[in-house]
């Protein structure tokens, strides 16, 4: 009697999820817009992209929550808009931060707006926590570098941005230039230098290569010597290129390029041995898209060579393991190290925390 009142209770408990699973506003559709996007992912690539362009005109529209410079984002929708002439583009840009609580602040008030999102990839944790993105396995991950895709399907890179030594050319020989962690260390460099006060990437980057332990204490020897610490990647080039200091540790490849080509008095080193990079960029399908088959034609295009070409032309470091970089911007066999997202994305608190203490000396 005992069993069969207990089996009673757990067919009508189990009645009970499905009628709350089915009635959770969202719920439902998540699970079908990914499971609809991992159907049409597995068919052949013809029959694939048919069913995409299919689903895309009837939706028209593709929400994009841009964190790029809007110029470069424009040049961007302008390639995709002309490729895909029935869809139009609604791009909102700003700041990662601000982009990312957005996101947040819309999931939780079950207002689902947009359908990809980039930002930095040490908010991964963060967005599969609030069950803010889904898993998109596209097959134009089997063309992204080591390191731009996770294992499981929730991000896909686009770029990152190598983190190199900017110098004042008037101020600063080539033959001069640092172009080690070591050899920034010399005392000649002592207040020479400058940083960005939020630079925690290359910190996570120079534990990750040395080790904690060793990385640590080379990191609390660059602190010790008096570095001029400033907010903001492109101001901090700027100062160099007008020679306020003589040089910049953490430079932007991108900003030093433009500065370069733009006639500024600057060059800059790739580090030896290896090269640290700001944690990459990848493109985040929504959880709940509200034009899933537009999502992932416009993700698809920020990972083709068509569009990876556009943000190479930026002076990007691009994810397309076909496009190679040439010339004096060719980093060789040197390593590069992309921080972790895995491993910092739940000790980010703890990273800005180490970088304040050893870099800030707060």
């Amino acid at each position: 009697m005992r069993i069969t009142i207990l089996l009673c209770w757990l067919i009508r408990l189990s009645f009970v999820v499905i009628a709350v699973l089915y009635s959770t506003p969202g719920l439902h559709a998540a699970q079908t817009e990914e499971t609809l996007l991992e159907e049409i992912n597995q068919l052949p690539e013809a029959e694939r992209q048919a069913r995409l362009v299919s689903g895309a005109k009837k939706e028209g529209t593709v929400v994009w929550y841009v964190a790029m410079n809007r110029a470069y984002a424009q040049d961007l929708i302008n390639a995709f808009e002309a490729e895909y002439p029935f869809l139009k583009v609604r791009a909102l840009t700003g700041g990662g931060g601000t982009l990312l609580t957005r996101v947040l602040t819309e999931h939780r008030a079950r207002s689902y707006q947009y359908d990809v999102f980039n930002t930095r990839s040490m908010t991964i944790n963060t967005l599969r926590k609030a069950e803010a993105i889904m898993r998109y396995r596209t097959p134009y991950r089997r063309f992204l570098r080591d390191g731009f895709y996770d294992r499981e399907g929730y991000f896909n890179g686009i770029f990152a941005t190598p983190l190199v030594i900017v110098f004042n050319t008037n101020l600063v020989s080539r033959k001069e230039a640092p172009s080690s962690l070591e050899e920034l260390l010399n005392p000649k460099w002592t207040g020479k230098r400058t940083i960005d006060d939020e630079s925690y990437d290359w910190l996570a980057a120079v534990l990750d290569y040395y080790g904690e332990q060793k990385g640590t204490e080379l990191a609390t020897r660059i602190g010790n010597q008096k570095l001029n610490v400033r907010r903001g990647p492109t101001l901090l080039t700027q100062l160099v290129a007008a020679g306020e200091f003589p040089v910049q540790v953490d430079g932007h490849q991108q900003e030093a390029i433009a500065k370069k080509k733009a006639g500024a008095p600057i060059d800059y080193n790739f580090p030896q041995p290896f090269v640290p990079a700001k944690s990459l960029i990848p493109i985040y399908v929504s959880s709940r898209p509200p034009h899933p088959h537009a999502a992932a034609l416009l993700a698809d295009f920020l990972l083709s060579k068509k569009g990876q070409e556009i943000m190479y032309g930026h002076g990007r470091w691009v994810s397309h393991k076909n496009i190679a970089t040439r010339g004096p911007d060719d980093i060789g066999d040197r390593k590069t190290v992309i921080p972790s997202p895995e491993k910092w994305g739940d000790r980010y608190k703890e990273l800005i925390a180490l970088y304040n203490r050893l870099i800030l000396r707060k």
